[in-house]
């Protein structure tokens, strides 16, 4: 298999000599495309990534600190803060949901 991935590099790195780099996105999908149904041909997976994914807590946070600011100027005192209490929990209950999830 390590000769056929070898062989797939070098085909790849000759049509980007070729087609110029104009054609990056496509060279790497097609490789990629080759490699998963090699590995399929081959009884084995893909690997899959393990990184972190920030878009979900971090847009959780960006709506948490809006609520957290209309619950403060509406309602004033205690009503206020316990809003915003309930709606911090609710962003990491959703949180640690989808983490888990994954």
């Amino acid at each position: 298999m390590d000769a056929e991935v070898g062989q797939e590099v070098k085909a790849t790195l000759e049509a980007r000599r070729e087609l110029g780099p104009d054609h990056d996105e496509q060279l790497i999908a097609g490789f990629l495309e080759r490699m998963e149904r090699t590995l399929a041909e081959h009884g084995r997976s893909a690997p899959h990534r393990r990184g972190l994914d920030l878009r979900l807590p971090l847009g959780s946070m960006a709506l948490g600190v809006g609520a957290t600011a209309v619950a403060n100027s509406d309602a004033h005192g205690a009503g206020g803060v316990i809003i915003s209490i309930v709606a911090w929990i609710a962003i990491a209950l959703i949180n640690l949901a989808y983490a888990r999830r994954r």
